[in-house]
């Protein structure tokens, strides 16, 4: 199994697990233990089987071998690279995803992500970075103990990628365990604490973030990051 970190609980645990799909191992005998309290990157090509691998570990797919342990589904909050937005405003919309809150508080929310004046626009109408930061907004303010991003800030603008890192940190050191995908090498290494790196459906190799950006171990990372 790998071990991220041998000083944090583990948050999130997978032992042997593989998926198929139409005939396609895609992914084979994954067996990790991401550290409580820290940021993993999860990195590789397209096709790796990143978001499979987040999607088995918040129980959005089932495995058909091997297990997953984590914290219940109501601690857990997952934010898609593009976010599933419903026929409501915005502001319904995030209280769907965060019920609960009171009024002020979901106005703060809002108000953090430069999103005040879209509060009773039709969710549908945002913009892909307003949309994004709505999704990520609804996520955190429900306080998750496991937070999944996969990709959460692929083609969008410069404030949009900000403000997104901005609380992701912020999350991270308010105690959030955070597990993301990225195909920007930048953002990895400015976020991450851990990496982990998929090929063809298997976790390759797995290493500090310090370690396998100075100083990949496998030909496969090697090769990867010549590209990134």
């Amino acid at each position: 199994m790998s071990e991220l970190s041998s000083q944090n609980t583990a948050m999130v645990t997978a032992r042997n697990i593989s998926f198929i799909a139409d005939g396609q191992l895609l992914l084979d005998d994954i067996s990790l233990s991401i550290a409580s309290g820290t940021v993993t990157m999860v990195l590789g090509h397209n096709g790796a089987g990143k978001t499979l691998l987040l999607s088995a570990l918040h129980g959005l797919i089932m495995p058909q071998r091997g297990t997953v342990t984590g914290p219940t589904r109501q601690k857990q909050k997952m934010v898609f690279q593009k976010p599933v937005l419903l026929r409501r405003s915005a502001r319904d919309y995030f209280e769907f995803l965060c019920p609960g809150l009171d009024d002020n508080t979901v106005q703060n929310w809002f108000q953090k992500a430069q999103l005040g004046p879209r509060m009773t626009t039709p969710a549908r109408q945002l913009s892909g970075g307003e949309s994004q930061k709505l999704a990520l907004i609804g996520a955190l303010a429900s306080q998750p103990d496991l937070l999944f991003l996969d990709e959460p800030t692929a083609h969008l603008d410069f404030g949009s990628i900000s403000f997104i890192e901005s609380q992701i940190t912020a999350a991270r050191k308010s105690g959030t365990t955070i597990v993301m995908t990225s195909h920007n090498r930048v953002q990895a290494e400015r976020l991450a604490e851990h990496v982990i790196f998929m090929e063809n459906g298997k976790i390759v190799e797995t290493a500090s973030a310090k370690t396998f950006f100075s100083s990949p171990q496998t030909k496969a990372a090697k090769t990867y990051l010549k590209h990134y």
